[in-house]
C-alpha cells in the first residue's frame, strides 16, 4: 500500500550535511502495523512527517520516492493525500488542539473540508459516530467539550477520532502514549488493535519503546541516526530473537520484575550525527559491542533483513 523507496532527508547545514535519514526503505501492505522504533533523534517523527510533506526548513527531502498505490507523492500532489488517504496523530494530544475551540468545532471543521458537501448538521451525527468509533463515553455531550475539560487519554482519543474524519487508509501514530500513563497506554493500544482489525486500517506505528510495540506490531523496523538497522518478523519479536545488536541493546533496557537494579541498563555513548564520516563506516560502530575491524572501514550492506557484519543468532 505504500513504499518507501531510497529516501534521504537532510538538515541543511553551511559547514556539512547531516542526515536525518539515509537511504530508507520500508514498506506497509494494506491492514498491516509496521512499528518504527529507536532512540529520541533516530528520524522516526521526520519520517512520518516526510511522508505527508510537514517538513520545513532545515529539514530538506534531498531524494528517494514515497509511493502509496502505485502513485508518486510529491510537493504538488501531497495535499490529495494528506489527511484523506493517510492521516497522522501526534506524541502531545492537547497541544494539538485548538484550546479555544469546542471539540465538535474541531471535529466538524475537518469532516466538511474533507467533504464541502456535507451540512453541519450531517457532520455533527458523523462526529458523534467517531467518538464512538474511538470508544469515548457519552459522545453527545463529549462534543460540546473544550480539550481542557478532557484528560490526556481522552483528547487522544479524540485526535484518533479527527484522523479517522477522512477514511484515511493508513494511520501514521507519532508515540501515541508517550505523556499517557500505563493503564491508558492499554487502552489506546487495544483501540488501535481494534481499529486495525475492524476496519482494515494500515498504521505505521512510532515509539521508542520495543517493549510496548511487541504487543501491536506485525512487523518492526528498527532505526538508529536515520538508518534501518533491522526489521523484525512478529515470529521473533514473541520470541526477542535479533540479529543486530543495537535491537538486542534496546530489548536489554526494558526493566523487567525479575531483575533487582538499582540502576537502569542504558546503551553507552550518545546518538551520533550522521554524516559524510559514516558513508563507509557502520552508523552504530562507536557504540556497539560486538564491532569488528570491517565496520570502521566499510558499510553493511542491508540484506536479509538486517545490516551488519556480526549478527547475532546465525
Amino acid at each position: 500500500m505504500l513504499e518507501i523507496r531510497n529516501l534521504n532527508v537532510i538538515l541543511e547545514n553551511i559547514n556539512k550535511r547531516i542526515y536525518i535519514l539515509r537511504n530508507i526503505s520500508l514498506t506497509i501492505d494494506g491492514g498491516e502495523i509496521l512499528g518504527l522504533v529507536g532512540e529520541s533523534g533516530s528520524g522516526k517523527t521526520v519520517l512520518g512527517k516526510t511522508v505527508l510533506g510537514l517538513t520545513a526548513f532545515p529539514i530538506k527531502k534531498l531524494s528517494g520516492d514515497i509511493i502509496f498505490e502505485k502513485t508518486v507523492i510529491d510537493e504538488d500532489n501531497v495535499h490529495k493525500f494528506r489527511g484523506k488517504k493517510i492521516s497522522m496523530i501526534f506524541q502531545n494530544p492537547t497541544s494539538c488542539l485548538n484550546p479555544v475551540f469546542t471539540i465538535k468545532n474541531q471535529i466538524i471543521e475537518t469532516i466538511r473540508n474533507s467533504n464541502p458537501d456535507i451540512n453541519a448538521s450531517q457532520a455533527k451525527r458523523i462526529a458523534i459516530e467517531l467518538l464512538k468509533k474511538v470508544e469515548i463515553d457519552h459522545p453527545d455531550q463529549r462534543l460540546d467539550s473544550y480539550p481542557h475539560n478532557l484528560s490526556g487519554g481522552m483528547n487522544q482519543r479524540v485526535m484518533i477520532a479527527l484522523a479517522l474524519a477522512t477514511n484515511p487508509e493508513i494511520l501514521i501514530a507519532d508515540e501515541p502514549t508517550t505523556a499517557l500513563d500505563v493503564t491508558v497506554q492499554s487502552s489506546i493500544i487495544d483501540l488501535l488493535k481494534n481499529l486495525n482489525k475492524n476496519y482494515n486500517l494500515s498504521i505505521l506505528f512510532i515509539t521508542h519503546d520495543l517493549n510496548l510495540i511487541i504487543n501491536i506490531a506485525d512487523r518492526v523496523a528498527v532505526i538508529y541516526a536515520g538508518e534501518i538497522l533491522e526489521i523484525v518478523s512478529k515470529e521473533d519479536l514473541k520470541i526477542k530473537r535479533f540479529k543486530h545488536p543495537y535491537t538486542e541493546l534496546l530489548n536489554r533496557c526494558i526493566p523487567t520484575l525479575e531483575e533487582k537494579k538499582d540502576i537502569l541498563t542504558t546503551i553507552p555513548g550518545e546518538i551520533t550525527n550522521n554524516t559524510e564520516i559514516y558513508e563507509n563506516r557502520c552508523i552504530f560502530y562507536d557504540r556497539c559491542p560486538r564491532k569488528l575491524e570491517i565496520c570502521k572501514n566499510k558499510k553493511p550492506v542491508f540484506e536479509n533483513n538486517y545490516k551488519c557484519f556480526n549478527p547475532l543468532n546465525l
